[in-house]
């Protein structure tokens, strides 16, 4: 079949070329009629000039009908001979697998290629219709595409074929529709590729796709199993946080009391040893509990810093004091030595640096027996004009066999059996301890030798070193330390603290509420408790429409019925403007943010000592009128 557009141009080039023979004939009759005439004039005969029209008629009509049958043979066999090599290179020569089907469906014409597909030989396939071959799920496919092909739509699609083996392949087909001459519709050409192995791509990557998202969905649950338990430990933790905490603020409280209000010559050495010792294990306990709370808020990622700047020496001394009554029950020299000059300031985390230093010397004088303790500090400073805080707590205890430096950080992790048995502790604390260094940029090494000691690197970086003001320290000044109050190692600078203000200290615990009314009301508040939220709220509003409202309420969160958060939500909500300081025995991540957003204006967790709750109640009442170091106008 050819081209109409080439079909027309070969017509029009043949009827020239008869035309053409058409007038050289009608030139030579002319010419020949023309030389009788000129030749002899007189010749003028009528039969002549009939014969010559009679032989230019004849020579005419032979020129036209052998003209055109000649024009009608020239395109059927140029139509037969590409027709036979459009079907040699379809059948044979062509690489691609083409097929051409009739109205029908049967195959009038397929390359080798399609043959290879479908694993059967060309007279296996012509002749034949194509829904013999297809898959039987895919026949209604195949019906509908011979529909679109009716009505003269092209299209792509997949199909399956059987091949010969029985095998089952996965076609992609391209076809459209054919036209003859008279544009009536031959049936359809189409152009096949084997999918195959893409498809099993494709299936293989579904089914993996399948078990990923399993594996997901597994994935997922076993996070929400992991996070409702981290969740009910976060929960548990609270719990024993508050049941721990409320009666060691008993506890360390009335042990505190013992020591500092009483005539220390006159008591026995066997009770005072017993109240020392109260006070120890309860700051042990208290530790214990600390650890705990500080590993729930890594787990839970809600380990927070307070970046400020602070005095590195008065942080050095006050750790160093704090520590040196337990150094001193083992009859351990402990030493703050500083190297080089320091900056005065520094700007990190007072309160984590100091838990630090705090458990790496607790770690120091518990494992060492004899020799001695050191902190030794130092800022050196880098080749870019940076710095870096380096701490040191070198002992001369049991040491730390080279296969443990490294498993000593992770948690709950506590040694050797021997060390274990001889040593109490829960391991938490210098897996904390790396932690927070490493929260603030540094970190913690050791290098230790079984039998000769430890030495434990601190590491933090505080900038470029032109931003401080450096001083150099005396040795001798650093280590002539204030001795610390017995038990507590804080020294009691509120001991004769006297306050003139009106306090009302809400705690369902009797015992908690004794002891801290007890502690102001020595100092010279005037205190008014209440036992629950109820009358917390009744006498905060009554005092304030009384126009003598309290200068501070001490709250304490956890209480039943009305809890803390209600009551100070309650009272801003009214109108109340006085502080309010939470007590809280939950210390967990987020408790300061859900006190403060409730409306107290600070937050402090017990156990409280009397050296803290006498420094908040003067901060927020505005009326301390005189401590032991200052006497009042009175006695001036």
């Amino acid at each position: 079949m050819s081209h109409p557009c080439a079909k027309r141009d070969y017509d029009y080039s043949a009827k020239r070329v008869i035309w053409l023979f058409v007038l050289i004939w009608s030139s030579v009759i002319l010419a020949a009629l023309w030389g009788v005439f000129l030749a002899d004039p007189m010749v003028r005969s009528i039969q002549g000039t009939v014969s010559l029209a009679l032989l230019w008629f004849a020579g005419l009509g032979l020129i036209i009908l052998f003209g055109y049958r000649w024009a009608d043979s020239r395109p059927q066999s140029n139509a037969t001979f590409m027709q036979q090599l459009a079907y040699r290179l379809i059948t044979r020569e062509t690489p691609a697998a083409v097929a051409l089907v009739d109205p029908y469906g049967r195959f009038r014409l397929v390359s080798s290629s399609f043959c290879r597909i479908l694993g059967r030989t060309q007279e296996e396939v012509i002749g034949q219709r194509a829904l013999r071959f297809a898959h039987p799920d895919d026949v209604k496919v195949l019906r509908e595409q011979y529909r679109l092909r009716r009505r003269g739509i092209s299209s792509t699609y997949q199909i399956r074929f059987i091949r010969g083996d029985g095998a089952t392949r996965w076609l992609s087909v391209a076809v459209w529709p054919v036209y003859d001459e008279k544009g009536r519709y031959c049936g359809g050409l189409g152009l096949v590729a084997d999918i195959t192995e893409q498809k099993q791509a494709e299936e293989d990557l579904r089914r993996h796709t399948q078990k990923l998202e399993a594996l997901v969905r597994e994935l997922e649950k076993a996070q929400a199993e992991a996070q409702a338990a981290i969740r009910a430990k976060t929960e548990f933790l609270a719990a024993v946080s508050h049941e721990l905490r409320t009666p060691l603020t008993a506890i360390l409280g009335y042990a505190e009391m013992l020591l500092l209000e009483g005539d220390l010559a006159r008591i026995p050495p066997s009770r005072l040893n017993a109240i020392q010792t109260i006070l120890r294990n309860g700051e042990y306990l208290l530790q214990i509990v600390n650890d705990l709370l500080e590993m729930a808020k890594i787990e839970t990622g809600r380990l927070d810093l307070e970046i400020r700047d602070f005095s590195l020496m008065e942080l050095l001394q006050d750790v160093v004091r704090l520590m040196q009554v337990r150094a001193e029950s083992k009859n351990l020299p402990l030493r703050l030595e500083v190297t080089g000059p320091i900056p005065k300031t520094i700007r990190s985390d007072p309160l984590r640096l100091r838990q630090i230093l705090i458990n790496l010397l607790g770690n120091a004088i518990k494992f060492t027996e004899s020799g001695s303790v050191r902190l030794v500090v130092q800022v050196p400073k880098g080749d870019d004009g940076s710095c870096s805080l380096r701490c040191e707590v070198i002992d001369t205890g049991i040491g730390v066999p080279p296969e443990l430096c490294d498993k000593i950080f992770e948690p709950f992790h506590r040694g050797d059996p021997e060390s274990r048995r001889k040593y109490s502790g829960t391991g938490l604390g210098l897996s904390v301890s790396r932690v927070f260094a490493r929260r603030l940029g540094g970190d913690i090494t050791v290098i230790s030798e079984v039998g000769l000691g430890s030495n434990f690197c601190l590491t933090i970086p505080l900038g470029p070193a032109d931003q401080f003001e450096w001083t150099s320290c005396n040795s001798e000044d650093l280590n002539a330390l204030p001795r610390p109050s017995c038990g507590s190692g804080h020294p009691d600078t509120h001991q004769n603290v006297t306050l003139v203000a009106r306090i009302l200290l809400v705690d369902d615990c009797l015992d908690t509420q004794r002891l801290f009314a007890h502690i102001l009301s020595k100092a010279g508040a005037n205190v008014t408790t209440a036992n629950n939220g109820r009358e917390a709220i009744r006498m905060a509003i009554q005092a304030m429409v009384e126009q003598r409202p309290f200068d501070c309420i001490l709250l304490d969160m956890q209480m039943p019925d009305i809890d803390g958060y209600q009551v100070a939500t309650m009272l801003r909500e009214s109108g109340y403007t006085a502080p309010i300081i939470a007590l809280t025995a939950n210390s967990l991540p987020g408790e300061r943010e859900r006190c403060l957003t409730a409306g107290c204006d600070e937050f402090a967790t017990k156990p409280l000592n009397r050296h803290k709750l006498l420094e908040l109640v003067a901060r927020y009442s505005h009326r301390l009128l005189a401590t032991a170091s200052e006497p009042t106008e009175q006695n001036r």
